[in-house]
């Protein structure tokens, strides 16, 4: 994978937790917040992604916000380098459909009960990741995969552990680590 621009985790970490689809079974995908794509192409490019009928959705706004200064005046760069990513890493570029826009507004026109696996990496303030997480967890599929980014930092862990103490009887905790993520299963 050749990357313009940073990464972080991606799903090689996955491995061994979420379990592989069979050859013939395409998967639905959402992840929120993509940067400069690194995760998303991981994705694709591992046995999650490779069936040809596999749908490899992103929402982000690319835009300058508040909580994160320090890509203020660079959004649209990370954008265009985003497109070059999936462009030059992802064979198939008519499984990516890009969702540009926040996550409140994007994730409500999606359909419910309809992904296999959503992986939440944006905003990291507590309200934004509830917010994120109680929108995605209906467009889950029963026996779906729900995973947050970045457990442990800043106050991202508070935003995860409320949703993780009200829906605790909607679903099966897959694995849990206070420095990087938290994997659970919608029962």
């Amino acid at each position: 994978m050749k990357i313009e621009g940073e990464k972080y985790r991606c799903v090689d970490n996955w491995f061994g937790l979420v379990p592989k689809p069979s050859d013939d079974q395409p998967i639905n995908y959402l992840e929120i917040g993509a940067f400069y794509g690194a995760n998303l192409i991981s994705f694709a490019e591992s046995y999650y992604g490779k069936h040809k009928d596999t749908k490899l959705h992103c929402i982000d706004p690319w835009i300058d916000y508040d909580e994160y200064p320090e890509y203020k005046g660079k959004q649209d760069g990370i954008y265009e380098s985003f497109l070059r990513n999936i462009k030059e890493n992802i064979e198939d570029t008519s499984k990516v459909i890009i969702h540009r826009g926040f996550s409140h507004d994007e994730i409500p026109k999606l359909p419910d009960n309809h992904f296999d696996i959503i992986y939440i990496d944006g905003n990291h303030e507590p309200q934004f990741i509830i917010e994120d997480a109680v929108l995605s967890f209906r467009k889950l599929k029963v026996g779906g995969y729900l995973i947050f980014d970045d457990y442990g930092w800043h106050d991202a862990s508070f935003g995860i552990d409320a949703f993780l103490n009200a829906y605790k009887k909607c679903y099966r905790m897959i694995h849990s680590n206070h420095n990087t993520q938290v994997f659970i299963q919608k029962i």
